[in-house]
């Protein structure tokens, strides 16, 4: 099994039972006693969780002050659904372009899954491994800097880069979504990126989990107005998106 499996069962199953100790976790896992030492370890340096004698209790913190490995492991089941919508508004033979994030890594799976050719612009490296395994692909790799804790490229090269192709569709994660400020990111440096593949993409859709809906980021993104449809899970719930709907939001959700 690999860290990222292991590290969701730990985090669900302590959201359930709020404790939990080495054996039980070595049991749930099938992994040995250090590989769970190792494991929560982990977990506590990203504040997800605190070590205490023979197991550890849950600590339920901000997901800003996660790593993007940590946030892999988090509602990894509703991006799933999310990415599966997307076969609607991707045509095989299109460019795509993606954004850094734990969504986009799951729509670069479904991606690679599910269609023959593509070509994929793309600042997230953890995006890139996925979409290495699709042989007919052309993967588009921006220059810029490395943001190390999101994975990913950024800055104005990064930019400047992306703005000299014609996108057909661009996907893109972002922290928060709200009637009152549209998309928002706690992602200061991934800000620019997000406008970058906006301004080159003919369609323009935003792909997040429905615990992003009604919160609020620090750092302003583009207005809802500024795109062309949200896509969620199954598990936002009908008056939220009806809420959405009234403004004139188109807003997709698995039926």
């Amino acid at each position: 099994m690999i860290q990222n499996e292991r590290f969701l069962r730990i985090i669900e199953y302590l959201k359930e039972n709020r404790t939990a100790n080495l054996k039980k976790i070595a049991e749930l896992n099938d992994v040995s006693i250090d590989t769970v030492r190792r494991d929560f370890k982990e977990l506590e340096k990203e504040g997800m969780l605190r070590r205490v004698r023979g197991g550890a209790i849950f600590h339920n913190v901000d997901i800003t002050r996660q790593g993007v490995d940590v946030r892999t492991a988090t509602h990894s089941d509703e991006k799933k659904e999310v990415a599966g919508l997307l076969s609607s508004f991707i045509l095989d033979g299109q460019a795509v372009g993606l954004n850094s994030g734990t969504t986009c890594v799951e729509v670069a799976r479904f991606l690679t899954e599910n269609y023959k050719k593509l070509t994929v612009i793309t600042n997230n490296l953890k995006a890139v491994d996925v979409l290495a395994k699709a042989k007919n692909f052309i993967v588009i790799i921006p220059g810029g800097e490395l943001d190390s804790s999101e994975n990913a490229i950024y800055g104005e090269i990064c930019e400047e880069s992306i703005l000299k192709y014609n996108i057909d569709v661009a996907i893109f994660g972002a922290h928060a979504i709200s009637l009152e400020k549209g998309v928002t990111d706690f992602r200061i440096k991934q800000q620019g990126v997000i406008k970058a593949l906006l301004k080159s993409s003919k369609k323009k859709i935003a792909a997040v989990d429905s615990s992003k809906f009604d919160q609020i980021a620090y750092v302003n993104v583009c207005d809802l107005k500024d795109i062309d449809m949200v896509l969620s899970d199954s598990k936002l719930s009908e008056s939220l998106k009806q809420k959405y709907e009234k403004q004139g939001i188109k807003l997709i959700t698995p039926k």
